[in-house]
């Protein structure tokens, strides 16, 4: 729980980053967050788990990306957003591909790559 400091939680620090709780028929089923936003170049980092197969191939964590985009964009000004799954999990990608996330070569010291295989996937919005 290292890589989550107390404002993802508690919201005091919003351009640090900050977590959400994906929820269906108000039962907790996932998480998702966005990382510290450089205000350079507008750009953030996403990470976004789902509790269980069961949740999968559902739409959730689709509408869950474009729901936080959206917000992040809207509040904040944000016009690029990456994630970086593993090439192991095409069922993310797919997911990742209809939120408008297309793979790219672009690599940035604000996007991890923690596995061997990571496949880096960004989404642009036209800036307000």
């Amino acid at each position: 729980m290292s890589d989550y400091v107390e404002h993802y939680f508690d919201g005091s620090q919003p351009l640090l980053g900050r977590c959400f709780v994906i929820e269906v028929n108000n039962q907790p089923i996932g998480q998702i967050n966005y990382n510290a936003i450089n205000t350079s170049d507008l750009s953030t980092e996403l990470d976004i788990w789902l509790a269980g197969s069961q949740y999968t191939n559902k739409g959730y964590g689709t509408n869950a990306l474009l729901t936080l985009c959206n917000y992040v964009h809207n509040e904040f000004g944000c016009t690029k957003f990456m994630i970086a799954p593993s090439r192991r999990n095409p069922w993310a990608i797919k997911s990742y591909q209809k939120a408008s996330f297309v793979e790219s070569a672009f690599h940035s010291g604000h996007c991890s790559t923690e596995y061997e295989d990571t496949v880096v996937m960004i989404k642009t919005m036209v800036k307000q």
